[in-house]
């Protein structure tokens, strides 16, 4: 199996002598870092990854040691913040040149890696390391494909487990006990639960006194977190029976998220995808409804490197993970989105999240 430093290296053309990843504090934490050294526990504030094109190093504090220690890769501990710069100075002296993640690393550990490092040339390469975590790796594959997994069991789960009359952080906390219990080492991000109108808000926080009603839409995104890769589902119900409004709304996502996924293979743009998506919503009578882009990246982070979008002409590839994810939403009465997590093969993809995508009942 190919290294991440390797894979790092593979795709950056420039002459670099390293490249230097550094953690400032929660939530300040670098996910290149984690993508790199493939830890898979502890936080690591403050720590600092340097990868040469054959070889990875981690400084890391004391408390995060053992973590590192299990992960098999060479350490460096520090006691202190002092020692830590005296054992940063050692190790970045000896470079001229050293590549940095800029849009993950904060004004003061970059000055803080420019005054170790002896005044050596900082090269930002966040762009090639975005490009570099985009092909996912066996080892990654496998991680994400657990998340999912977890993630489409608890979905099944839903109907069984939300009853009207509950919560909307009810329904949230049920998602991520099921999660945790199944393996989950933690939840993706914060879990969306939205009932009744509040399903029209993509970016909406469960209310702890919302509760489900007869006639509600119900709408679940959430996902599990697998040795820091994740999962992404949504799924959206209707408590008691639906309407012909409801069915029409949810029949019509569904045909876009069909129609989107049928579209995705090796080479094809991004944009395409997301215009096979948007032109079954703006054809029915719900056109304009649907008012994000179709998918993003997936693997360290629940937004990596990636895009489904009209806005990024992106060329899809082989070994990408992606969310695909159209929605209608109709202010004060209600929304409907189906996302399901898909990786990119030579022709076509592979649906990882199996989740039933029939319409069903709270």
């Amino acid at each position: 199996m190919v290294s991440k430093e390797e894979v790092v290296f593979s795709v950056i053309s420039r002459d670099l002598d390293a490249v230097v990843l550094m953690n400032a504090v929660e939530p300040n934490l670098d996910s290149c870092f984690f993508y790199a050294t493939g830890l898979t526990a502890g936080l690591f504030e403050g720590c600092i990854a340097i990868l040469e094109p054959r070889r990875i190093e981690v400084i890391t504090s004391e408390l995060e040691s053992l973590s590192a220690s299990d992960a098999g890769i060479k350490i460096s501990v520090f006691e202190n913040g002092q020692d830590r710069a005296k054992i940063m100075k050692k190790k970045l002296s000896r470079y001229s040149k050293i590549g940095i993640n800029a849009r993950e690393l904060t004004v003061s550990n970059h000055k803080l890696i420019k005054k170790l490092s002896g005044g050596a040339r900082l090269i930002d390469v966040s762009k090639e390391l975005s490009r570099a975590r985009m092909i996912k790796q066996p080892d990654e594959l496998t991680r994400i494909k657990k998340a999912c997994q977890i993630a489409s069991k608890t979905c099944d789960s839903i109907p069984d487990m939300v009853e009207e009359g509950m919560t909307e952080t009810e329904a949230s906390a049920e998602l991520i006990y099921r999660m945790m219990k199944l393996g989950a080492s933690s939840p993706a991000f914060d879990s969306t639960v939205a009932f009744g109108a509040k399903s029209a808000e993509p970016h909406y926080a469960p209310s702890p006194t919302r509760r489900l009603r007869k006639g509600n839409f119900a709408l679940f995104d959430f996902g599990a977190s697998y040795k820091r890769y994740v999962s992404d589902i949504t799924r959206t119900f209707v408590c008691g029976p639906p309407s012909k409004r409801q069915k029409d709304i949810y029949e019509t996502v569904l045909e876009a998220q069909e129609a989107a996924i049928d579209a995705i293979e090796d080479g094809v743009s991004g944009a395409v995808v997301d215009e096979a998506a948007r032109d079954v919503i703006d054809s029915s009578r719900f056109s304009g409804r649907f008012i994000h882009s179709t998918g993003h990246g997936l693997g360290v982070s629940v937004h990596d490197p990636g895009s489904i979008s009209s806005a990024n002409d992106m060329t899809l590839m082989e070994g990408m993970v992606l969310t695909v994810e159209p929605g209608i939403y109709i202010n004060k009465y209600g929304g409907v989105r189906i996302e399901d997590d898909v990786l990119v093969t030579k022709n076509g993809c592979r649906v990882l999240t199996s989740c039933s995508k029939d319409m069903r009942r709270l």
